[in-house]
């Protein structure tokens, strides 16, 4: 008898257990102000951030499971959303929350997490996402967007306005966007297949694969990571740089530039566009070249300490 009675009060207790720490599911919407404010923080799981013309906002889903209570409040055109955790908890626990947000298409929107991942698609405004160690998947927003991560890779596609991607280790890859692109790396690898007028990027180690279109500026800096880049025209400026990383360079159609080319004390420069030579100063070992094609309209000036500085066609 005393063994069924231990047994019962312990399968009670898993019992009780099990449902304290189960998920909590949640489904609520509220009427917004126009083009409200919103700020989001879910510190792990995944968020899907959705558009939709009402101005109304829904959250649909399961909260974190050491969620201390969900945070829903509406004050004016601001909005607070948040998964709110304890301020210590063990790393162990990986369920996280998983919510689907559906907001008015145009907003201003900051959310932030710590391993969350968030994917947004077709919102308008001002947009600031930011997570350590999640991942951000981004399609279709428009005005104006920054989207950060330190170890997490962005996936972003048809972006357009003032865009900036940035990420420490993780890796960037965006396609068909427009407007005015910033991409910042450390160590992360980029691949970019874009149709922005203008573009800057910065790399530390990690490499960079950019197609471009029409680009009218164009900056780019590496340290010792290797940059290939095509591009269709340049109509304005281009200038690239790097210590020790290779830049190769691929005119898709008939160059009009102004080339200058400083291969540095060890570079190397190779010239398969034109027919133009590489000079060698008398007393040094720097190595430059510099030659114009078509009307030059546009300047191109790409400089390395030890790299190699290919042109092609």
């Amino acid at each position: 008898m005393t063994h069924k009675l231990i047994s019962a009060l312990t399968i009670s207790t898993l019992l009780l257990c099990q449902s304290a720490f189960a998920a909590e599911r949640i489904q609520q919407q509220q009427s917004v102000q126009a083009d409200p404010s919103v700020k989001v923080k879910v510190q792990r799981g995944n968020v899907t951030f959705k558009s939709w013309d009402k101005n109304e906002i829904a959250v649909s889903g399961t909260l974190d499971e050491l969620s201390q209570g969900f945070i829903f409040n509406v004050s004016g055109n601001k909005v607070t959303i948040e998964d709110k955790l304890p301020r210590q908890y063990s790393g162990s626990n990986k369920d996280g929350s998983v919510l689907t947000i559906t907001l008015p298409s145009q907003l201003k929107l900051h959310a932030e997490g710590v391993s969350a991942d968030y994917a947004l698609d077709s919102l308008a405004g001002k947009l600031n996402i930011s997570s350590v160690s999640g991942n951000i998947k981004a399609n279709n927003l428009q005005q104006k967007a920054a989207l950060q991560t330190v170890s997490g890779d962005i996936l972003s596609r048809s972006l357009s306005g003032k865009v900036s991607l940035q990420t420490v280790s993780g890796d960037i890859k965006d396609t068909q966007s427009s407007g005015s692109l910033r991409y910042q790396l450390v160590s992360g690898e980029l691949t970019a297949d874009t149709q922005a007028n203008k573009v800057s990027v910065e790399s530390v180690s990690g490499d960079a694969t950019i197609a471009l279109a029409n680009v009218d500026s164009l900056n780019i800096k590496t340290v010792s990571g290797d940059l290939e880049l095509s591009l269709n025209t340049l109509t304005e400026s281009a200038t690239l740089g790097s210590v020790s990383g290779d830049i190769e360079i691929k005119f898709l159609s008939a160059a009009d530039v102004n080339v200058d080319i400083n291969g540095g004390p060890g570079g190397k420069i190779i010239n398969k566009l034109t027919n133009d030579l590489v000079s060698k100063a008398k007393y040094s070992p720097q190595s430059y070249l510099k030659f114009q094609t078509g009307n030059g309209n546009a300047e191109l000036n790409v400089s390395t300490i030890s790299g190699k500085i290919e042109l092609a066609k």
